[in-house]
């Protein structure tokens, strides 16, 4: 299985970072990533079904695939479509769950729907900022629902069930993704401090910047363009954060470190 595992993640590495130069150009990452990640996921869930047939499992590629068909298939439908669609892809989880649990494939595979509404909301509620963020995320679950066991790796133990599901890879990874971005805005207090602009809360999340720049540069304005400041030259903005460079980051750390939360 080690094979398997080791194509599985030389692919979506390959495919996170082509993303990541992608998402680092022009914010903006195809959707052909999340379509290679999503087949090998499927493709590697149908490879471990083979050995061990059984209806349950079947259900369960069968509900990846619609989880996968979902992301990728832009539509316009109507919110009853919507909500009919993802009751019927939960329940190709539910029933093997209820049926199969005691089935490691099946309760394993629980952690794919799981990630899959935890991110839809995450999406819709505004913490995930971009649709390429939570797809890619998506993809990821669809491929990797349990942590990844290679050559000893990783360096930090991973615990048991059901400690993998409620902080299960894709989780861990959207955790981690989390935390180097937030490392990454210290730098952006430093130059702050060093060049005296300390207007709170603004330091802690932006920086100023030409107006004339903002307008062709990867920010969002933090200040009022139209009313009183509108006069200013220089004005508040926030970095439109490339997330899929920390979560490809992530990725590596959680594989090969291990997720930090297990050390508690």
């Amino acid at each position: 299985m080690y094979d398997v595992t080791l194509i599985a993640f030389a692919v979506l590495m390959a495919t996170l970072v082509s993303a990541s130069v992608q998402d680092g150009r022009s914010r903006e990452v195809s959707d052909a990533h999340w379509l290679v990640i999503c087949i090998i996921g499927v493709a590697v869930m149908l490879i471990a079904v083979s050995e061990h047939v059984t209806p349950e499992r079947i259900m369960v590629c069968i509900g990846a695939a619609m989880i996968a068909a979902n992301i990728l298939h832009d539509r316009e439908w109507p919110a009853y479509r919507e909500i009919l669609f993802n009751a019927a892809t939960l329940i190709m989880f539910i029933i093997p769950a209820v049926m199969a649990y005691d089935d490691p494939f099946v309760r394993d595979s629980l952690a794919i729907p799981l990630s899959y509404v935890i991110f839809l909301v995450m999406f819709f509620t505004g913490a995930i900022k971009g649709g390429a963020d939570a797809k890619c995320l998506i993809s990821v679950a669809i491929l990797f629902p349990v942590y990844p066991i290679m050559f000893g790796y990783p360096l930090i133990g991973v615990p048991g069930y059901p400690v993998t599901l409620i902080m299960s890879f894709p989780l861990a990874v959207l955790l981690h993704a989390s935390l180097f971005s937030i490392s990454a805005m210290l730098f952006v207090i430093v130059r702050n401090l060093i060049r005296g602009d300390t207007k709170m809360p603004n330091m802690l999340i932006g920086y100023r910047m030409d107006r004339s720049d903002a307008d062709h540069s990867h920010v969002w304005p933090m200040t009022d363009c139209h009313g009183s400041d509108a006069a200013d030259e220089k004005i508040w903005v926030t970095p439109k954060i490339p997330f899929i460079i920390p979560i490809t980051a992530a990725v590596i750390f959680v594989t090969f470190i291990g997720n930090i939360i297990f050390l508690i």
